[in-house]
């Protein structure tokens, strides 16, 4: 039923001004497929029908390859690629298929586009692929990209503030922790807030990490018993202390915005993320707080910086569309609910702002002046 509520009237009216909620409504439909599909088993060749979309590309760069590699459909990949699809095409995030494969788990995908040519190396706003494996923890995939000689030490200076082994260290992802450190690795860079590899994983408690990390790692001055056991035990010694203080931040502005106070919950938040900068959750709320002020600008900055900073939750689309509602960009929000909607079918919040969003297109659409 819900699907057969994203068909409207006007929907012919744009499809040949290139629809970007055309290309958009396509992406849903086809995502709601079966992963098996078989082009070659197709009487009425849908996939040829497919692949002439490429015509009607909506500006977020959505082809038939990303639409195939999202529902993680190997035979239509290897279709699209067979009949030349582009590897390297990026869409207005930044990110190629390559990106995209390593982001969703598909090892098998993630083959086929660097033996069709993929640059295993190629750089969007959350890093290379190996970041996006990385963060999902899959060595599996780390394993691959390595073969096929990326770069362990991805983007230091580039546009990812972590290289993938912090991310590893971060995560817990003890098998790529290994894959990295053979891969040669630098252990020594440190993340955003000046912290060794070695660091993060003790802050954590997983001395296997550490161990791992401990003979790669130069001597941290401020760490008087450089072994693996003083290393565990220096950084418990000063954990405490940040831990607090970012719990009582976060009472604080959960405090202010019940009560109303949303200038002074962001701010709060804002106080909360230097203690803890990798921490999604507060940007999102961050953005909450900016969207009750009704400043749409700060509140899409936010859900921005959320979806980069954690690929694949569907909070962060919704923040997204919502703030682009109040900018009333509502064919962007369109775009932006979906992608949320393919990270999560059946979202009531989503599927509602989609609704709203599609239903003030239509509006727009509709009223003089804009044909």
């Amino acid at each position: 039923a819900f699907l057969q509520a994203l068909s409207f009237p006007f929907r012919n009216k744009y499809r040949s001004s290139h629809s970007r909620t055309e290309s958009s409504l396509l992406s849903l439909i086809w995502c709601s497929g079966s992963r098996s599909f078989n082009p070659g088993s197709c009487s009425f060749g849908w996939a040829e029908f497919v692949l002439s979309f490429s015509a009607l590309l909506s500006l977020t760069g959505e082809t038939p390859l990303t639409v195939a590699i999202g529902r993680q459909n190997v035979d239509l990949v290897r279709y699209f690629l067979d009949q030349g699809a582009a590897t390297m095409k990026l869409n207005d995030s930044g990110s190629t298929p390559l990106h995209l494969a390593a982001a969703a788990g598909s090892c098998e995908i993630v083959e086929l586009l660097l033996s069709s040519g993929a640059y295993v190396d190629a750089l969007h706003l959350g890093g290379t692929a190996l970041h996006s494996a990385a963060r999902d923890g899959r060595d599996d995939i780390v394993k691959v990209l390595l073969d096929h000689h990326a770069d362990a030490g991805a983007d230091v200076d580039g546009n990812c503030k972590e290289t993938p082994l912090i991310i590893a260290a971060i995560s817990g992802s003890t098998e790529i922790l290994k894959c990295l450190v053979l891969a040669g690795a630098d252990a020594n860079v440190p993340d955003s807030l000046g912290r060794a590899p070695i660091e993060i994983a003790a802050r954590s408690g997983r001395r296997e990490d550490v161990e791992i990390l401990f003979p790669v790692t130069s001597r941290i001055p401020n760490v008087r018993d450089w072994s693996v056991d003083g290393i565990i035990r220096h950084v418990k010694s000063v954990r405490p202390v940040k831990k607090a203080m970012l719990t009582s931040a976060k009472s604080k502005a959960h405090e202010a915005f019940k009560n109303g106070n949303y200038y002074l919950a962001a701010r709060i938040y804002k106080e909360a993320m230097a203690l803890d900068p990798g921490n999604a959750t507060l940007l999102s709320n961050r953005s909450l707080c900016w969207l009750r002020l009704g400043d749409a600008k700060n509140a899409l900055n936010d859900a921005q910086a959320c979806s980069m900073m954690r690929p694949g939750w569907p909070k962060a689309s919704y923040r997204q569309g919502t703030a682009l509602m109040l900018l009333k960009d509502y064919e962007k929000a369109c775009d932006a609910f979906l992608d949320g909607l393919k990270l999560e079918l059946g979202n009531v919040e989503l599927e509602d702002g989609l609704r709203q969003a599609l239903e003030s297109l239509k509006i727009y659409c509709s009223s003089p002046g804009q044909d």
